[in-house]
């Protein structure tokens, strides 16, 4: 925090510090001023994917999905491989009730990452998930 502080000091408005100054803050459950912070740094870097994502994530944590979709998606705009964006927009999508376009999302997160650290329990909720699509689609007829 205190670099990226001295960074803004040295050269105000940098975007690259002020990205990182929101990721710590954000870190630290300093939501405002991560809020503040990610947006004037995505300001002067439009196109970090990470600076997005972060956001998207500090907009999940506080429960606000109305933001935090648009951040995931425009991570994934800008990095479509970035496998733990795939798996946040499936949790928004699961959220919004969106079963079908979240599956999907969920199994992108399992190609781009089939050992990462939440692929078991992604796993798990692929099936589970699956299993619910095929019995809605059967009393649909």
């Amino acid at each position: 925090e205190a670099a990226f502080k001295k960074s803004q000091e040295l050269k105000p408005g940098d975007g690259h510090s002020l990205l990182g100054l929101g990721e710590v803050n954000w870190r630290q459950k300093r939501y405002d001023e991560a809020e503040t912070a990610l947006l004037e740094g995505l300001k002067i870097e439009q196109k970090s994917w990470h600076g997005h994502f972060t956001l998207g994530r500090l907009y999940w944590e506080q429960g606000i999905i109305n933001k935090a979709a648009p951040a995931v998606g425009r991570t994934l705009q800008l990095k479509p491989d970035f496998a733990e964006a795939h798996l946040l927009a499936g949790n928004i999508l699961l959220r919004l009730e969106q079963r079908e376009r979240a599956l999907v999302e969920y199994q992108e997160y399992l190609r781009l990452d089939p050992s990462g650290e939440f692929a078991m329990a992604t796993r798990e909720l692929v099936k589970k998930l699956s299993k619910v699509i095929v019995e809605n689609k059967k009393s649909l007829n």
